[in-house]
């Protein structure tokens, strides 16, 4: 019964993210109460059962990945005050950051109701999400149609893209598969039917193409790879000086945008940037490139047309976006909230997952982490939920039963030294599963 109802929810919540309802003139999203739905299956699932091994480690889980959310948090509440902001900055802020939190909690509510096999049910939900969409697609416009325009995207690498195809082109669930993919394919191995997984999330992550998102894999897989070969606290060192380097690339990156990086990539190298050059331009009477910097709080962006400059009193999200996460973040929380947000989202995480998931775990993090630094250094993904959800469930599930038994048996361990009594092992009355 808790696996159909999850697959359910967890369709309909891939599927409708672009179907809206409006509640006293708010317009909100479908797909939340059907990730609330999951959240909520889950804690049920938690009075019955009581795994207290796996609640215990998804508890650390969930905080460590909630820590880049929970930063700008802060800092944005700290400019907040400071600044005088009105109410439509701070709810705009704090609803960009709640979607953040719950994809966490959805990804800690997936394991714990299924332990490791967690992550299948949702890369399951995923596909069947998108499969549906194909199937809405193929009805309007036909078989033939879309075949044709499938193709076409094949061939031209997304140069040409049909009215079928751009129906199809959701980038928040096509580079959710990323993360899914780097986990299949480095437990090859220990994967369930992985040939006809890697067909599935293959064919789906290729119907709504995007471009930046195959090299963004292939790199996250080659740094976990080659970082695997190595001994663990080998690998571990490679891994952290690898993060440092994508923070200092990081800040270049956007002091290089500040200083007319792409002024030069277009007027000198006649590199067509896409309107970024208008983009940043604007940007530039809104941060500088200081120490004193504080910041503008999360959501500053949504007040501003980046195309044209023009500035509304009141947030929109229809505006055109700043096509780099790392440019939007410095924007939001200042020159210390980002070194402090880097920190806390590649060095303290990346140092916790080597040393609770030891070098396997670690290294599929850093791969996360690789493909994500090319997503925020090009695109707007950083807030995109299916993305952040799949992020949070790829190095959570790594070796997730084993670290549950291991967090029990400590627990008791610690009980019997206290003189407490230490609740006996068992297993799930109605599935036989191990209570961690």
């Amino acid at each position: 019964m808790v696996p159909a109802i999850y697959t359910a929810l967890a369709t309909a919540m891939f599927f409708l993210q672009d179907a809206y309802f409006s509640i006293g003139g708010m317009e909100l999203s479908l797909k939340n109460p059907c990730a609330l739905g999951i959240v909520f299956l889950a804690l049920l699932n938690f009075i019955a059962t009581v795994r207290l091994g796996r609640f215990m480690l998804l508890v650390r889980h969930a905080l460590v990945q909630a820590l880049p959310f929970l930063i700008p948090l802060v800092f944005s509440a700290a400019i907040w005050v400071s600044t005088g902001a009105d109410s439509a900055a701070v709810v705009n802020g704090v609803g960009m950051i709640v979607p953040q939190l719950l994809s966490v909690l959805v990804a800690a509510a997936t394991l714990y109701l299924f332990g490791g096999k967690g992550i299948w049910y949702c890369l399951g939900s995923m596909c069947a999400a998108n499969f549906l969409s194909v199937l809405v697609v193929v009805q309007e416009g036909g078989l033939g149609q879309f075949l044709q325009e499938f193709y076409q995207l094949l061939i031209t690498f997304s140069g040409e893209t049909g009215p079928l195809m751009v129906r199809l082109e959701s980038h928040d669930i096509t580079f959710a598969f990323g993360p899914l993919l780097l986990y299949l394919l480095l437990n090859w191995k220990r994967s369930p039917r992985p040939l006809l997984w890697l067909a599935a999330v293959t064919f789906f992550f290729l119907v709504g193409l995007k471009r930046i998102a195959i090299p963004a894999v292939a790199l996250g897989f080659a740094a976990a790879f080659l970082l695997r070969l190595l001994p663990e606290k080998a690998s571990r060192q490679a891994a952290l000086c690898a993060a440092a380097a994508m923070m200092a690339f990081s800040f270049l990156y956007i002091a290089g945008i500040r200083y007319g990086l792409f002024q030069y990539l277009e007027e000198r190298l006649q590199i067509n940037t896409m309107g970024r050059v208008n983009m940043f331009a604007n940007l530039e009477p809104y941060y500088d490139m200081s120490f004193t910097f504080m910041g503008r709080g999360t959501g500053f962006e949504r007040f501003v047309d980046w195309a044209s400059g023009a500035v509304y009193q009141t947030p929109r999200q229809d505006l055109m976006p700043i096509h780099n996460d790392f440019l939007r973040m410095y924007l939001n929380i200042g020159f210390v909230g980002y070194w402090v947000w880097l920190w806390g989202w590649l060095i303290v995480r990346l140092r916790y997952w080597f040393r609770q998931g030891g070098r396997d775990a670690g290294c599929l993090f850093l791969g996360v982490c690789a493909y994500c630094f090319v997503l925020y250094a090009t695109d707007n993904s950083i807030y995109y939920p299916y993305t952040l959800l799949a992020c949070a469930l790829a190095p959570m599930a790594q070796g997730l039963d084993g670290q549950a038994r291991a967090a029990l048996e400590e627990q008791c361990a610690q009980w019997s030294r206290r003189g407490g009594e230490a609740p006996p092992p068992r297993t799930d009355s109605k599935t036989g599963d191990d209570p961690a």
